[in-house]
This record gives C-alpha cells, structure tokens and sequence, in this order.
C-alpha cells in the first residue's frame, strides 16, 4: 500500500470522505491525491466499530464542509456508509458522489441522491480526466490549505507515478520540479492543470514528451528541454500563458500541432524566432522541424467526453474547436448535436469515420476540414447545418449517409470525389443555395430525394455508372434548366424531375424501360427515344375521390367539387400557392396536405370536414390566420407548427384533443381559445409560442403533455 497523508485534525475547512473499509485500496491514492493537491481530507483511519464510534464519526462529519461519498457494492451495503450519506444530505452538507464502480441505487437511495453532484469515475479511461473533474467540483475549493504534512519519506518522490520509463502523471503541488533521471517519456495529459508550477527541470533522459504533457500550467514561466528530447506532441504548451520563450533543442524532429500557447516566442535551429501560433510539418528525413500557415489553438482535453477512442460528446461552449490529435479514432453518434455556437471545426489526422448526426442542428457551423484519414460520413452528420457554405470531401471517403447534408441551405458547390460509390436518401435536399455539383464515375447510385428542393440547382450530368433515378431524386429543383440521362440509366422514378418547372426538354434515352409517375413537370417537352409511353399531365392527381397530388403551379387554386379527401402530401412545397378554395363535401385533409406552402395567407376549411392531419399547414410561415369549422374533432400533431404569421386561432367546441406540437413556433400567436370540449393538450402543443402570455384552461382538460406551453405562460384553470 502506498503511504498516504493522516487524516486532517486542524480547524481549516474539510472533506469528510465515506467510503467502505473494504475499499480503501481504491480510495486511499485518491485520498493521497487529493491532499498532495492541497485539499484538507478526513476519513476513519480503519477505526473499529464500538459504542463510541457513530458520536466520533457524526462529530467529524458535522464539522466538516464538504462530504464525497466513494460509491462501490461494498459502500452500498454497509449501513454505517448509508448513515453517513443520509446524515450528510439531513445537514444539508455540500455532497459529491465518486462512484468507483457501476452500481445500481435502491428507490429510496436514487430519491436521495437525485440532484446530487456526481463522477462515473469507472467510465474515465485516463485518471487525469478524473481528478480535473473532481477538482473543479462545486464546493471543493472551500477545503483547500497550504500547510500539508505527509506521514513519511521524501514527497517529491512520492510525487510521481512512473511506469516502465513513463512519467504517467504529476501528483504534487510544488513551484519548481525538476524530473528524475531515468524517465525517458513525460505521458500524454502528466502535468496537465498544475497550477503552482512555475519552473520544469526535464531530465536529460528524456526523449519524448507527450500530447498536453503541460496543457493548462497558466503559471510555468520557466522550462528546460535537453538536447535529447526528439518529439513534442500536440498542444504540449498549450494555454501556459506565462511561457513567454522557450529553447528548443536541434534534436526535435517532430512538434506537434500548436504545441505551444500563441504567446510563446521559441528560439529554434533557424536564426530568427517565430510566433507558436503555428501548426508543424513532421520532415521526411532528419531535418529541423517546418512552419505550416498559422493554426487554432487545440482545445481543452476536459471539453471532450471520451471513451475507448470515440468522442462521445464535446461538452465545451467554444466556437472554435480543434479536435486533439492522437486521441480520438471516431467522431461518434450526436457527439456535437445542437453546439449552436460552434462556427469552425478541425478534425485531426487518424479519425477514420463521423458517425450518425455528428454535428446535427450545428446551424453557425462555417467551415470545417475533414482529413484523407475519414472513411465515412454517417446519416444525417451535418443535417441543418445551414451556416456551412462550403465543404471538401477527402478522396478517403468512400460512404455519405442519408441525408449527411440535409438542410445545409448555405451551402453553394459540392465535389464529390472518385471514391464514393453511392449517394443516399435525401443527402443533399432542402439544399436551397446548391448551383452545382460534379458526380464523379464512380457513383452507381443515387437515392430518393437525393437533391429535393434544390432550387438553386441549374445543371447536372448523371455519369454513365448510374442505372436507375430514384422516385423524387430532382424534386422540385426550380431553377434546373438541363440535364442530360446517360444511355446506362433502364429507370425513371416517380416525380424524379416534378416541379422542375425551368426544365423546358428533356431527351430520353432508348435504354430507359420504366419511367414513374408525374416523372415530370407538365410544361416540359419530352424527347422520348424509350418505348416507355409517358401519359399527360393533368392539374389533379384524382383517385377514387382523393386528390393523391396537385401538378400544377398556379398560385391561386380552386379543387373540384369531385374531391371528397385531400390525401397526404397533396400541396405540399406548394412554395407559389397564396390560395386556395377547398370544396364543400372534402371530409380530411391529410398529414402534411399543405405542409411548406409559404406564401399561402389564407384558407377556408369548409364544414364537412371532421379531421385536419398531422402537420397539414406545419411551415405554411405567410397564414395569418385560419377558421376551424365545429365539424373538426381532432387537430393532428403539428397541425399548425411554424406557422410564423399566425396571430390569433379559436378551436372550435367539437375538437377533444390537441395534439404534439400542434401549434409549436408560432411565434406572433398571442391568443387563443381552448372549448370546454378538450380533455388533451399534449407535448409541446404551444411551445414557442413566444407572444402567448396568458392561457384559460377548462376543467375538462385532464391531461397536458410535457412542455406544452412555454414556462413564462400565466395559466387560468376556468
């Protein structure tokens, strides 16, 4: 057992430390940890149970200032630790959860610990993420003292955790350090955050000193590095800001990216200095290390959740953000998923694949470099980044997901290299401002939706690898003009080309042996090579009563009085349609039946119809207002959603439930009336609902969903 401090006697604030017996050979070196770092600890040096013993443990406890409980099976099932916890919380003491293990709570316990302050400890692959979170507790810093003794033996020895040459981590407190002979490594994160180091004496032992060896030393003024040393890793330096010069020896032939902080100035092989606020080029051969152009600082280790080389989730609030090299392999799952505030981000060398949403809703996101080491972009990676204006896929790539680019509407050029084979559903659609796009040979396929509402669009040619295009691969690209269908293409989905009113011909080729329905836009002359007839195309899509889908493109629209249904989808991205007449006898209007028809302003919803689809009007932003007749019992969820324009609604006294979201976002709504009719509100039903500042609610309402109305909102029960 290594030796550790006495437990604290002295009249400064304190730790108390729960922890079972059992356990101390977990708990002791965070114990020692924790004092060598300046922290005033107590904890029952093995104190065998007696009569007097709950008075001299509740006494301490009581005294004290701060409590961490050290959570393992043994802790949980000892009844002198569960006292102690629940005397803690009765005090009203300042608590903090290690939990060493993975355990599971009893009910009574998780009621206890809920809004309780907490570290997974077990789940921290490197102890320097560990001992960073502890020590930026909220709370602790209240037990800190200056005067610590240790038991025994020299503790600048103790000091250090060496392992076969690696100096793995500095434990110490001191100004001035000078490392032991005999190390040949300084570990990756060793002296991270030491904050009273002033001075480093490194060891002419020394060869290599690792990525964020000294990350975060704001004081270090002064360090040595002898002439053996041949490699400094990414932001070895970084954010010591009072290193204002540094000697770096002929031997170093590799520094890693913004190895120091940009303040630092270094005297180097060459004869005048430079500014570090530089990435580096390791030479090919035994030369000095090169410049490369100026570079971002690497951000903070502690702003990233890691886990078996995977980033898990960034968990800083910084625009820019630099990935550190050498640490991560794999962009994981949401790992930056609404950082709106991120505008720029670097990915590092050696990260093979950006996983499913990556950066989604990262809508200020500007720039981003991708390195030749990524492989894949996953589904949905940049969905609604729509700040990203460019981007440039590395020839490593050889998979986009679907929808990876869904929404980006900044986003102007693409070049998709040679090594991507397919392109997925609805990868690049809602891509508004998209003028070109080069699809290299290699592409055999392109998916449904692939470029839908393009409108900016004006040219494409599909390369002679492709066989088939998708149903609604073109949809709605307005400003398409010419397109040219290689002889490989046999398939023609449904509404591949629909809405691409600029497209004025189109030739077809004789290979083609299956064209979809609504292929095209009505104003198109077709040049058909292929024995594939193509019908005309009417207006209306009429079947067996339902109006299935509008053709047309006229902004003013009157639906024959032969519909009795408007089916799903019929209107939507109607982008022109200011108004429409919907006939008496229509009895549904279906999910999404007039969804982003933006400029439409007005409506009359006619009383036969009993029932208005999920998201029917979502996104019509120019809808001012809208009549629900009495004949409607059920408001689908997100009904109305977006509907930016929509000030006032009144919900008629046959309508029983309102669904999710059904008015989320509309931001000028500033009035609205709830019958005594309903007996649902659900999720969401009016949040966003910014102007709203007053709701009568009828007692016939039993159920309201989670955040349905927004937390500011004054609500009446009537």
């Amino acid at each position: 057992m290594e030796k550790i401090l006495r437990s604290y006697q002295g009249d400064e604030n304190y730790i108390f430390v729960s922890y079972a017996h059992k356990d101390k050979d977990l708990v002791y070196p965070l114990i020692r940890t924790m004092q060598e770092n300046g922290y005033n600890v107590w904890f029952d040096e093995d104190i065998t149970p007696a009569s007097e013993f709950t008075e001299y443990i509740a006494e301490n406890l009581l005294r004290s200032a701060f409590f961490i409980a050290m959570i393992t099976p043994q802790y949980l099932a000892s009844h002198y630790c569960r006292h102690e916890l629940n005397y803690a919380c009765n005090q009203n003491k300042k608590r903090l959860l290690i939990y060493l293990e993975k355990v599971t709570l009893t009910p009574g316990l998780q009621m206890m610990t809920t809004d309780q302050q907490a570290i997974l400890k077990y789940r921290y692959p490197d102890i320097s993420y560990f001992y960073d979170k502890l020590f930026h507790s909220n709370g602790i810093d209240i037990c800190k003292s200056q005067s610590i003794r240790f038991y025994s033996g020299d503790a600048a020895d103790n000091a250090f955790e060496i392992e076969n040459g690696v100096l793995k981590k500095y434990h110490g407190d001191a100004n001035a350090v000078v490392i032991p002979d005999g190390v040949t490594s300084i570990g990756d994160f060793a002296f991270q955050n030491c904050e009273s180091l002033t001075a480093v004496k490194i060891a002419d032992s020394v060869t290599s000193i690792g990525n964020f060896a000294f990350w975060g030393c704001g004081a270090l003024a002064s360090v040595y590095i002898p002439d053996g040393v041949t490699s400094i890793g990414d932001g070895a330096f970084q954010t010591c800001d009072a290193l204002a010069a540094i000697d770096i020896p002929e031997s170093v032939m590799h520094l890693g990216r913004c190895a120091f902080n940009t303040n630092t100035r270094t005297s180097t092989p060459t004869p005048t200095s430079e500014p570090m606020n530089q990435t580096w080029i390791e030479p090919e051969h035994d030369e000095p290390a090169v410049l490369e152009p100026p570079c971002e600082p690497v951000s903070p280790i502690t702003d990233f959740e890691i886990e078996n080389g995977v980033l898990k989730k960034y968990l800083g609030k910084s625009e820019t953000v630099v990935i550190p090299e050498g640490v991560v392999t794999s962009i994981g799952n949401e790992a930056f998923i609404w950082c709106r505030f991120i505008k720029s981000i670097y990915i590092p060398n050696g990260i093979t694949n950006i996983r499913h949403k990556a950066f989604e809703w990262c809508d200020s996101l500007e720039s981003i470099y991708i390195p030749e080491s990524v492989t894949s972009i996953g589904i949905e990676a940049f969905y609604n980044c729509g700040a990203l204006a460019s981007i440039e896929i590395p020839n490593s790539v050889t998979s986009i997901g679907d929808k990876a680019f869904m929404g980006c509407e900044s986003l102007t050029s693409i070049e998709i290299p040679d090594s991507v084979t397919s392109i997925g559903d609805y990868t690049f659609a809602w891509c508004e401002s998209l003028t070109s796009i080069v699809i290299p040979d290699s592409v055999i396929s392109i998916g449904h939706e692939a470029f839908l509402n393009c409108k900016a669009l004006t040219s494409i040619e599909i390369p002679d690898s492709v066989t088939s295009i998708e149903d609604n691969t073109f949809h709605r690209c307005h400003s398409l003009t010419s397109i040219h269908i290689s002889d490989s293409v046999t398939k023609i989905g449904e509404e591949a080309f629909f809405g691409c009113y600029a497209l004025s011909s189109i030739e077809i080729p004789a290979s083609v042996e299956k064209i979809g329905k609504h292929a095209f836009p009505s104003n198109t002359a077709i040049r058909n090579k292929s024995s594939v007839a193509i019908p005309p195309i009417s207006d209306f899509d009429i079947e067996h009563g339902t109006l299935k889908r509008y053709l047309g493109k006229s902004n003013s629209v009157v639906i024959p009085s032969s519909v009795t249904s408007i089916g799903d989808r019929a209107f939507w991205g109607c982008k022109s349609l200011t108004s429409i007449v919907i006939p008496d006898g229509v009895t549904n209007i279906g999910d999404r039946a007039f969804s982003c028809c933006e400029a439409l302003t007005s409506i009359k919803i006619p009383d036969s119809v009993t029932s208005i689809g999920n998201y029917a009007f979502a996104g019509c932003e120019a809808l001012t207002s809208i009549e629900i007749p009495d004949s409607v019992s059920s408001i689908g969820d997100g009904a109305f959603a977006l509907c930016k324009s929509l000030t006032s609604i009144a919900i008629p006294d046959s309508v029983t439930s309102i669904g999710d979201r059904a008015f989320w976002g509309c931001k000028v709504l500033t009035s609205i009336k709830i019958p005594g009719s309903v007996i649902s509100i659900r999720d969401k039903a009016f949040w966003g609902c910014n102007s709203l500042k007053l709701v009568k609610i009828p007692k016939s309402v039993t159920h309201i969903g989670k955040d349905a109305f927004p937390s500011w909102i004054k609500i009446i029960r009537i």
